[in-house]
């Protein structure tokens, strides 16, 4: 390739990438989707055994194919009680999301607050409707891009302008959302499933950097199962898997593990768990090998994405890792309150 052609490319690849932009943007995205449910469904929002849960993760992709995505996601839900209803409560909790791509620092961010409904339906199954309504922002570096007029016919001249009129180069839309989860847990038993669909993006915001142009963000539909089934007293079966589709796009993952509890004593509970999940999906797929500490109320996960499709040879087979952290805080009520079976 002569030098020529080379700076050319190296002009218009960024072009091409920037001119995505306008028409999609890279929606929530985990291998570990089951760590972060808040952005699974609004509806997972309360749904844990303690009284408030704490949720945090970290996504690290496609570092050795020089576009790198940094992904942060924190949660935080709490559970309401009433004493004199003991069939049903109310949950409230907030999600941030964070993401951020490319030479152009393409970010998007997100404040979301959740809140759900859950009513009994039998003393071990339970239904809960949620929603979602917050703010989203999403923006990029123009003097991190070169364009194709900055080759003046010769040489890369960098100090020549874009002649790219962007009206605005960082918005901000609101985003709404909600969902359905069904949960049924066995009785003296760690088994247990969820099973839901949660609905983002209803209001379909723009997206455009143009004022004159409209790109409205597709609504995201996820849908899941995530069982645990307890095989003896030390050792559960963990799977999770789930489809998602936003317009066009289309993604699939199955996740399974083994969780063996050294100790089961009440206030000194340790588990280790571990496992592998498969991606599907539109543009390529992955192999997740994956790993997770319990110590009493607290959680830490790590998984590793292997790119098997055929951009591993970007990739070099390195999707990146994703951490998780998990902690629960338990109150103590009045007996009264827990005649019905509390969620495991």
């Amino acid at each position: 390739m002569n030098i020529v052609l080379k700076t050319k490319l190296q002009i218009l690849i960024p072009v091409l990438v920037l001119g995505s932009l306008s028409l999609f943007a890279q929606d929530i995205h985990f291998s570990q989707f089951y760590n972060a449910p808040m952005t699974m469904n609004p509806a997972l929002t309360g749904m844990s055994k303690g009284d408030i849960r704490l949720n945090g993760l970290y996504r690290s992709q496609w570092k050795t194919a020089n576009s790198p995505y940094k992904t942060f996601d924190v949660s935080a839900e709490k559970k309401f009680y009433n004493i004199n209803h003991d069939r049903w409560w109310f949950s409230a909790g907030i999600n941030l999301f964070h993401d951020r791509a490319g030479a152009g620092h393409l970010t998007n961010n997100r404040v979301m607050l959740t809140g759900s409904y859950t009513r009994m339906l039998d003393r071990h199954s339970f239904m809960t409707l949620g929603a979602a309504v917050g703010v989203g922002q999403r923006g990029f570096d123009l003097g991190n891009l070169t364009f194709d007029n900055m080759w003046n016919g010769d040489v890369f001249d960098p100090t020549r302008p874009p002649n790219e009129a962007f009206d605005d180069t960082n918005i901000f839309f609101p985003d709404l959302g909600t969902g359905l989860n069904l949960r049924r847990q066995w009785p003296r038993s760690r088994s247990k499933v969820d099973l839901g669909a949660g609905i983002f993006h209803l209001n379909k915001p723009n997206q455009s950097f143009y004022k004159k142009d409209k790109s409205s963000l597709p609504i995201r539909a996820s849908y899941y199962i995530m069982p645990t089934v307890q095989v003896n007293e030390k050792g559960d079966i963990v799977g999770a898997a789930t489809a998602q589709n936003q317009g066009e796009y289309f993604e699939a993952l199955v996740n399974v593990g083994y969780r063996y509890h050294i100790s089961t004593q009440r206030s000194k509970e340790i588990a280790v768990q571990l496992g592998f999940g498969y991606r599907f999906n539109t543009i390529g797929d992955a192999f997740m090998p994956a790993a997770e500490l319990h110590y009493r109320d607290l959680m830490v996960g790590l998984s590793w994405d292997m790119n098997v499709s055929k951009f591993s040879t970007a990739t070099r087979h390195n999707g990146g890792p994703e951490i998780a952290i998990r902690y629960i805080l338990h109150k103590v009520y009045p007996i009264k309150l827990f005649k019905a079976c509390p969620l495991i």
